[in-house]
This record gives C-alpha cells, structure tokens and sequence, in this order.
C-alpha cells in the first residue's frame, strides 16, 4: 500500500498545498485522497481512502489494510510495512485495531494420537459415519 503523490513512493516532503503527501485538491473544498493498493485480481490499483481500512494488531505489532479494489469492487486483505502506513494515517485513512484469537481452553481428556486420526478417516468413508458418530457415548458418560 502507497499513498499517491507527485512526488514518487520515495519521497515524504509535503506538497506545495501544505497538505500531507497523498493529500491533494481536486476543484473543489474537499481534500481527495487516494491510496495505491495491491489487489489479487487486478493488481496494483488506485482507490479512495475511505475505501481503506487500516489494521493494526496489537499483539504482534503487524501492520495490514483491508480495502475495496475500485476495479473488480472485490473486498481483500494484505499486509503492509509501518513506513507505508503511517503516511496512509496522515493521509485520512482509518485505524482498526485488532488482536489474535485467545485459545479456548481443552477439554480434559486423553491427548489425540495418530491411531485415532487413521480411525476416524477411515470411520468418515463409511456411507453411515455421522449416525456412528452420533451414537457414541463421551467418556464420562459411561
């Protein structure tokens, strides 16, 4: 993800406008803001901010965008380093904060063996496999 300005995607000084860079005024009083993302049908695209939502997690400090592709309108996910989303910040576009699934905790019981795994595929090949399934007692129920 890159936000566009004049100036090319090495460059950070702000435009003439005063403006951030990736801030421009097109005719009218409204700033528009355009950010350069990559979508996974139509490659590398021009599309609004607020079409842009950026994603930080909080646990791994892993910056990401989910945005809507202005071509193909497909909705995608994809990662993107801190020095392209901090100008993207200063640009207008939108943190969404977020954090990786907690593990619910196991059930007690006795641990899953490879034994078990080749039992139950070959239990899943028979026509009948979820009425032997569901027919089967849980352990403390016996």
């Amino acid at each position: 993800m890159t936000i566009a300005h004049s100036h090319g995607p090495g460059r950070s000084r702000p435009c003439a406008s005063g403006l951030p860079a990736g801030v421009s005024s097109v005719g009218s009083d409204r700033p528009s803001r355009w950010v350069r993302v990559t979508c996974p049908t139509c490659g590398v695209v021009r599309v609004r901010a607020d079409l842009v939502v950026l994603r930080r997690c909080i646990d791994t400090h892993a910056w990401s965008y989910r945005a809507r592709c202005s071509s193909c309108d497909a909705m995608f996910l994809d990662s993107t380093p801190a020095s392209l989303a901090l100008p993207a910040i200063a640009a207008g576009v939108p943190i969404e904060l977020w954090s990786l699934p907690r593990p619910s905790p196991r059930a007690p019981g006795s641990p899953l063996h490879a034994v078990d795994v080749l039992e139950l595929h070959l239990a899943l090949l028979e026509p009948d496999w979820f009425d032997q399934l569901a027919s089967v007692k849980p352990v403390g129920d016996r």
